[in-house]
């Protein structure tokens, strides 16, 4: 017996061997997070989150029942990140958004009479040339639930099961498209919409996930077709955010699958828990950002007409909910 395999076999030293990995990954984390976190995005240039958590708390003042003049700092923060950008960048989502929502707070300041605040008139200047992008509109609306036919719901949703084999054919985009609807349409952190999919069609790339995806045995690699679900760091604002990636992740992962089963997809997810030099061979392949980190795998393809699937017995639901 090699000395590897002892020590393999050995159960005290395989148990020390895990602790020391527990601690290194987690040590990456935590460094990795520190790298390229909001802040620190903003000293790279990067100010496309800072920009929506400022839109998000501006539109939250303007949903309160009895308001006050409100987001005085914030909109001076708003105004210093919009004149970072340049010419070239004035077309990009962040900064169309932030602009419309400081059309949307002069608008809410004039209909309360607040006209003297000397921020409104702050505001007011620098939207003189500006022009408000009649496709972004931020701010605050009147929501309505409808009244959905809960039948129909739970039909569709309790009738999604896990598959890993599928038709061979190619999944068309027109039928992925409600699913990213669904995808966008996810709550996440202060609607930072910090997530974004990858459908794989390069097959070096699909390659290379058939090969070091945990949990791919039993899926017919023939026919799945991968789907990778990102998050981005640079979203974050400080350290009790440090699980909000893989959280917003699961979010977006689990209203996207749902959207493709709506539309004959089948799918079952893939946890994304390898070494770090996969992972970063993996990224560097998609061209991810740096701060981009990868959160789950999702194989796909449409349903076969029959499909085998594991029994998965679920708990009774008295046993995961408890009245405090």
């Amino acid at each position: 017996m090699g000395i590897k395999e002892f020590l393999k076999r050995n159960r005290m030293i395989r148990k020390i061997g895990k602790k020391i990995n527990i601690l290194s990954q987690f040590r990456q984390d935590a460094f990795d997070f520190s790298s390229h976190y909001i802040e620190e995005a903003e000293k790279n240039g990067d100010f496309r989150y800072s920009i929506m958590l400022l839109v998000h708390s501006l539109e939250k003042g303007m949903c309160f029942k009895n308001p006050r003049p409100f987001g005085l700092d914030k909109v001076n923060e708003l105004i210093r990140l919009l004149n970072q950008y340049s010419e070239a960048q004035v077309d990009e989502f962040e900064y169309q958004l932030g602009v419309s929502a400081l059309f949307a707070w002069i608008g809410f300041f004039e209909k309360h009479g607040w006209q003297n605040e000397e921020e409104y008139r702050k505001v007011k200047k620098f939207l003189s040339d500006k022009t408000q992008n009649s496709n972004i509109v931020a701010g605050c609306k009147e929501y309505i639930p409808m009244e959905a036919d809960p039948v129909l719901y739970e039909e569709m949703y309790l009738s999604r099961h896990s598959v890993r084999d599928y038709q061979e054919k190619k999944i068309n985009l027109l039928d992925v498209q409600f699913a990213l609807k669904c995808f966008v349409e996810t709550p996440t952190a202060c609607n930072r919409q910090m997530c974004r999919v990858y459908y794989i069609q390069n097959q070096e790339v699909t390659d290379l996930l058939n090969n070091v995806v945990i949990g791919i045995p039993g899926f017919n690699k023939k026919t799945v077709q991968y789907f990778v679900i990102t998050y981005d760091i640079a979203s974050f604002a400080y350290s009790g955010e440090r699980q909000q990636g893989l959280f917003n992740a699961g979010l977006c992962t689990m209203n996207f699958v749902n959207g493709l089963h709506a539309k004959g997809i089948g799918s079952c997810c893939l946890q994304w828990s390898n070494k770090r030099k996969e992972d970063e061979k993996v990224r560097t392949k998609l061209g991810l950002r740096d701060s981009e980190r990868i959160g789950i795998i999702i194989g796909a393809g449409y349903y076969l007409e029959r499909n085998i699937i594991p029994c998965s017995v679920r708990r009774n639901a008295e046993d995961v909910f408890k009245i405090v």
